[in-house]
C-alpha cells in the first residue's frame, strides 16, 4: 500500500507540495519537534489505483494515515529533506479528503448521533461542521522573550 500511497502523491501532485513544504522546514532556522503535513487526498482516485487503500481511508483513516506518515518519512530520508528528522514519530500526517462518495452511508444524520456512529472515519454533514481529531502524542510548546530592555527575561 506504501507504493500506491507514493504513486498517487506522484500523480496528484502532492508529492511537489510535501517537498515544498519540507524545504520550508529545512530552511527555517527553528527546530521543530515535530513536523506536520497536511495531505489533500480523492479518496476516489486511489481506489482507482488500489481498492483496498481506497477502503482503508475511507474507513479507517487512522491506520491510512500511518501509511502516509511511513511513506512521508522514507521520502524525506532518501532525498534527504529535512536534516534534523531523526525518528518516524516526529512525522504528524493529516490526511484531508477532498469529498467522500455519494452514498448513504457517508451522510452524517444528527438525529441518530451519536448512537449509530461508532467508527472513526469520515461523514458528510450539511448545515453544521462537524470534525474529529485524532489522539497526538506530541506536547507542543513555545518560549517568549521580553522586548523590554529593563525586563528581567529580555535575554536568553
Amino acid at each position: 500500500m506504501r507504493e500506491i500511497a507514493l504513486v498517487y502523491l506522484d500523480r496528484s501532485g502532492g508529492l511537489q507540495k510535501f517537498v515544498h513544504d519540507c524545504k520550508q522546514y529545512n530552511d527555517s532556522k527553528q527546530s521543530c519537534a515535530v513536523y506536520r503535513f497536511v495531505i489533500s487526498i480523492n479518496p476516489s482516485d486511489i481506489a482507482e489505483l488500489d481498492a483496498s487503500l481506497g477502503n482503508c481511508i475511507l474507513h479507517n483513516p487512522l491506520e491510512a494515515a500511518q501509511i502516509f506518515q511511513s511513506v512521508c518519512f522514507i521520502a524525506i530520508k532518501t532525498l534527504s529533506l529535512i536534516e534534523q528528522l531523526q525518528t518516524e514519530a516526529q512525522i504528524s500526517v493529516l490526511l484531508k479528503p477532498t469529498h467522500l462518495p455519494p452514498l448513504s452511508s457517508y451522510v452524517l444524520s444528527l438525529s441518530a448521533l451519536p448512537f449509530n456512529y461508532t467508527s472513526q472515519r469520515f461523514y458528510m454533514s450539511e448545515g453544521i461542521a462537524i470534525a474529529m481529531g485524532t489522539v497526538t502524542k506530541y506536547t507542543q510548546g513555545a518560549r517568549f522573550l521580553c522586548t523590554e530592555e529593563t525586563c528581567p527575561f529580555s535575554e536568553g
